[in-house]
């Protein structure tokens, strides 16, 4: 059973989306928070496997802190951001503070579902109309001190994955090639997305073909 906590100061929004999810016999709804101490209180006392935080909570600095708070203190909870804010640029400093999902409050009871299931495995969760903000804004990268964005340096294993992520190759079937696990796959696949600043594989392709790193 998947154990979630919904943190939201809006009670109505709380009770809708706990009727979303009850349907699922996999997911229960274990702790409803309606302020940042009582979330902290919560994880401190009972185990909990993923947050569902609105990132407006009381407001963004203090939701943004707050999902940083749990990524650090509490690493097997899975942080899945459920708000109102489009914005690619707070959706990646949500990332980077920890967050696995990002979803939109208007989200469907199918997404929503499938976030946390994809976070409790350990994956990342962005749906179509997230993945669509993150591609259609520029990628900002670093940049040297003429303003041209800088290509990571990659390891000889990392240009490997890449390049086999560009062919639309599955963990274990780019494991089965390199003759490496599934886990070194995925070692590389993160430092992939760390080196290029993307949230997700779609971001992290695209922003390497920018970089004519793959065609």
């Amino acid at each position: 059973m998947i154990r979630v906590l919904i943190a939201d100061d809006h009670n109505v929004f709380v009770e809708g989306i706990e009727s979303l999810i009850s349907g699922s016999p996999d997911i229960a709804v274990t702790e409803r928070c309606f302020s940042k101490e009582s979330v902290m209180e919560r994880l401190d006392q009972t185990v909990v496997d993923v947050v569902l935080l609105d990132i407006s909570f009381p407001n963004i600095e203090a939701g943004l802190g707050l999902c940083e708070y749990i990524s650090n203190t509490f690493p097997e909870t899975r942080v899945v951001a459920l708000t109102m804010h489009d914005d690619a640029s707070l959706i990646k400093r949500v990332v980077k503070k920890g967050a696995k999902g990002y979803l939109l409050k208007n989200t469907t009871k199918l997404e929503l579902i499938e976030a946390i299931k994809a976070v409790y495995e350990k994956k990342q969760y962005f749906n179509d109309t997230i993945t669509n903000i993150l591609l259609n804004d520029e990628p900002k990268g670093r940049k040297s001190s003429t303003g041209v964005a800088m290509k990571p340096n990659l390891t000889p294993r990392e240009t490997e994955v890449l390049a086999l992520m560009a062919q639309g190759l599955t963990t274990q079937q780019m494991a089965a090639q390199m003759f490496v696990s599934a886990k070194a796959v995925e070692f590389h696949r993160s430092s992939l997305l760390m080196k290029f600043g993307a949230p997700n594989t779609a971001l992290l392709i695209k922003t390497a073909m920018e970089m004519k790193l793959i065609t």
